[in-house]
């Protein structure tokens, strides 16, 4: 599944969205149309009631580089996504189920590796033409969650994801999942993922 579009040198790269003497704002991301099957973007989970909101927006860099981008800082936000949970998903009367935590955590975390790669790619030289084009494919290798207060069913939340380390093929990536003021945080995940030498 295609999440983001491939990163672009910053003199051919949406300059509408520049600003001037500030960070650049998150850009709004596209939902994913060529995966009619998938968990949360097909149709089996997203709808009223259900996976009401997921939508992600991208840190500009993760999109647009410029020669001085040499480097992923640790820590630095990659993408976060304004979310919204219906009646339906619940464990507890009116509480979202851990479950659907767990899943969006995943989910999540797969936009942020994406997001990293294409820094990764966009900055490498060791790769030319055609192939520094190519998605590199990866799989969880580990999501570890931890729960810490119930989320409601139809409050609006904000996931955020995190790089913390790139090591080779793995990708360690950090998300909170919080309240849009960011003063409540229901829960917490620490990802890891794994790049693929051949696609599945």
């Amino acid at each position: 599944m295609e999440r983001w579009p491939m990163a672009k040198r910053r003199d051919s790269a949406m300059s509408d969205h520049d600003t001037t003497d500030q960070a650049q704002p998150f850009i709004r991301l596209p939902v994913p149309t060529d995966a009619p099957n998938h968990a949360v973007y097909g149709s089996s989970l997203l709808g009223p009631g259900l996976i009401e909101r997921f939508d992600a927006y991208g840190n500009p860099s993760s999109l647009i580089t410029t020669k001085e981008e040499e480097s992923l800082s640790s820590d630095e936000e990659i993408v976060y996504f304004d979310c919204q949970i219906g009646s339906y998903l619940t464990g507890h009367a009116g509480i979202v189920h851990g479950g659907i935590v767990s899943l969006l955590f995943d989910e999540a975390c797969g936009w942020g590796y994406e997001g990293v790669i294409n820094i990764i790619q966009a900055n490498s030289n060791s790769v030319s033409g055609s192939e520094s084009e190519k998605k590199i494919m990866a799989v969880t290798g580990n999501l570890n969650v931890n729960f810490r207060q119930p989320l409601q069913a139809g409050e609006w939340f904000r996931i955020r994801v995190y790089h913390t380390k790139t090591d080779g093929r793995k990708v360690a990536l950090r998300a909170s999942l919080e309240s849009v003021s960011g003063d409540v945080v229901y829960a917490d995940a620490t990802c890891l993922y794994i790049m693929l030498r051949s696609r599945l």
